[in-house]
């Protein structure tokens, strides 16, 4: 499929949305495709497995990704090999006040996916994403609210 990358201002400190992103157990409130995710550390850290129930391609799966890279409050890096590479990298940013948030996805299909993924899928996967980062948006920023 190649790479998709999307990008949200949230209106709320980059501590506070980098460690909204860093629990994998608020991704399902925020990421349509994640039906549930749990990690294997209680603290998210480098070589920490992520283990997600998705639904994808209409079809629910089983993921494993591991944390290969982690700067607090600046990126975060994970890496899924099964049933396709996948490599999603997030960046935070201070911008006006709040935090830019950036994710960027690149996979490697195989097969007859590999073929149509760019006219077919890379467009939906940009369009879900982006989705759901403006969802991750309006969660934190009301949950802001009622803390400010």
């Amino acid at each position: 499929m190649g790479r998709v990358q999307n990008s949200v201002r949230i209106d709320r400190p980059v501590s506070e949305v980098f460690a909204y992103v860093v629990d994998p157990s608020n991704t399902p409130r925020w990421n349509s495709t994640v039906l549930a995710s749990t990690s294997s550390d209680a603290s998210v850290r480098v070589g920490t497995t992520i283990r997600s129930r998705v639904r994808f391609l209409f079809r629910e799966r089983e993921i494993e990704a591991k944390v290969i890279a982690l700067e607090p409050h600046s990126r975060l890096v994970t890496e899924s090999l099964q049933p396709y590479r996948y490599t999603l990298t997030w960046t935070f940013a201070p911008e006006d006040g709040g935090t830019r948030v950036t994710r960027t996805g690149n996979i490697e299909f195989r097969g007859i996916l590999r073929v149509i993924s760019p006219l077919v899928i890379r467009p939906i996967a940009r369009r879900t994403d982006q989705a759901s980062l403006e969802r991750m948006k309006a969660e934190l920023e009301r949950r802001g609210r009622s803390l400010d």
